[in-house]
């Protein structure tokens, strides 16, 4: 019963953040990038703070992961379509001499910059 009321208190506190942050920031610009935040931000209370911290930090990350799957990130849209396209597979990504060709599956991290 203890781990019931955990798993529904967890969700009552996601769905408040989510309600929180709709108001907040109304539009999902850069959901993936808060979400990556909020990822290292639960990182570094799981390994300092105090378990009510991190508690409030995976509610966040939750949160962020809920409304990134519900509403998506328009920010990446152009990256996507440029990928699908296949407009960089004729480059590489250059960053300190990467020989890592564009068509590579997956492409470097670093290519998009």
């Amino acid at each position: 019963m203890v781990q019931y009321t955990k798993d529904a208190n967890f969700s009552m506190d996601i769905e408040e953040e989510v309600k929180r942050a709709r108001i907040k920031f109304p539009q999902p610009t850069a959901l993936m990038t808060a979400l990556t935040e909020e990822v290292g931000e639960l990182a570094k209370a799981l390994m300092d703070e105090e378990w009510p911290r991190v508690w409030a930090e995976a509610v966040q990350v939750s949160a962020m992961a809920r409304r990134l799957a519900v509403e998506g990130d328009p920010t990446l849209d152009e990256v996507r379509e440029r990928r699908e396209s296949g407009a960089f597979k004729e480059r590489q990504c250059g960053y300190r001499a990467c020989p890592a060709p564009f068509d590579q599956t997956p492409p470097c991290a670093l290519c998009y910059e």
